[in-house]
């Protein structure tokens, strides 16, 4: 059975969910549960999280090598598949070792999904409706962020800090059941999932690659450090109890759910280009209210820096599917995710090292504001550059 268009994009931001939403950002939500049940040291728990961040880095790589070869309906199963054995290992570690073991696996198979997905979702649709198309499939780590927030609350509360075991275990159901209707209905018209041979290079026959590319790595950078210091910037230097700073947190999430749904249909009828430009001025926007510490500007931060982190790889991913096959798609946006990874990597040592020796955060979400600015730059290259004809 073939699924239809609209269910493929459905399938594809479940996909994503499980691939970001409970593969990567849930460590971060049950980190405090993790820390005072098992492990006992943030530093420790932090040189476990970076098995993850790690293991994307190498699966970005591994993926941009198989696109040639492997179609991105195969390459996402894989990666649902090793996804669901990382989490089925999380939701029963017993230390450290184990941690990283499962967080490497959901870090290749984060890589598996969410680097083919786009592509994916934005060829089986009308070019007129593939920014829709895309950001829609992208809004799915949103909804898993918001969903993988009331678990670790709901449970919590009843259980504790052991409750962190039962949230990566409905997760891993979950993952299990969205593996199952992939292997299922994961079956794009041959068309679609074209065999002609992936030219080498494909990423530099997109227009204004360099200026995307650019533009992708400076979002990474200031993803990193916004995501990585707004509560405790929000507890240390603007005084918010630790409800309140985390009641800011989510709405982050809140604004991941809608910000590929707004900012996709919009690169559609206003042009990538002017849309990219747009979008990390508002982020740059966002992270410069974090300093002033009051209320609501952090929440509008919150909201706003939510639409942009997943509005812009929307767009980012929609330009590149406007000139690729989906094969292709897969490794450009594979080197394009590489720059945007080794970015990401180097946002929290350089942001905790400025905020220790300026004793405070203006210094790291100042400087995150001007690389968020320096992305919109950068992305003037894609407004300038002459529009190649759209795969139709």
């Amino acid at each position: 059975m073939r699924v239809r268009p609209r269910g493929l994009v459905l399938l594809v931001a479940l996909a994503s969910a499980v691939a970001q939403a409970f593969g990567r950002f849930s460590y971060a939500l049950l980190l405090p549960s993790i820390d005072r049940d098992l492990l006992g040291s943030y530093a420790l728990a932090g040189l476990v999280a970076t098995a993850n961040v790690a293991a994307y880095l190498l699966g970005t790589v591994a993926v941009s090598a198989l696109s040639r070869r492997a179609r991105p309906a195969a390459l996402i199963k894989a990666g649902l598949a090793c996804s669901a054995l990382g989490l089925g290992l999380l939701s029963a570690a017993g230390g450290a070792g184990s941690l990283a073991a499962g967080l490497t696996l959901t870090g290749v198979g984060g890589a598996f999904i969410w680097v083919p997905a786009p592509g994916l979702a934005g060829s089986v649709v009308r070019p007129s409706r593939r920014g829709a198309a895309i950001g829609v499939a992208g809004s799915g780590i949103g909804g898993g962020i918001v969903l993988a927030s009331a678990l670790t609350w709901t449970l919590h509360a009843q259980a504790g800090d052991a409750s962190w075991h039962t949230v990566y275990l409905v997760e891993t159901a979950v993952a299990v059941v969205v593996l199952v209707a992939c292997v299922a209905l994961l079956r794009p018209a041959p068309r679609l999932d074209d065999d002609a041979p992936v030219r080498i290079g494909a990423l530099r026959r997109v227009p204004g690659w360099i200026g995307l590319t650019g533009g992708y790595a400076a979002y990474g950078l200031a993803y990193s450090i916004y995501t990585s210091y707004l509560v405790t910037a929000l507890e240390d230097d603007a005084g918010f109890s630790a409800g309140h700073a985390s009641a800011v947190y989510t709405l982050v999430g809140i604004g991941l759910v809608a910000g590929g749904i707004v900012f996709g249909p919009l690169s559609d009828r206003w042009g990538r280009g002017p849309t990219l430009v747009g979008g990390y001025a508002l982020m740059a926007a966002a992270i410069l209210l974090v300093p002033l510490g009051t209320e609501p500007l952090a929440s509008a931060s919150a909201l706003l820096f939510g639409l942009t982190m997943s509005g812009l790889p929307a767009v980012i991913a929609a330009h590149l599917s406007d000139t690729l096959t989906p094969r292709e798609f897969a490794g450009a946006f594979g080197r394009c995710t590489l720059a945007f990874g080794l970015a990401q990597l180097a946002g929290p040592p350089l942001g905790g090292w400025l905020a220790e020796t300026a004793g405070g955060f203006l210094l790291p979400f100042v400087l995150a504001g001007a690389v968020a600015a320096a992305g919109a730059a950068l992305s003037v290259d894609v407004v300038r550059r002459p529009r190649g004809a759209a795969r139709r």
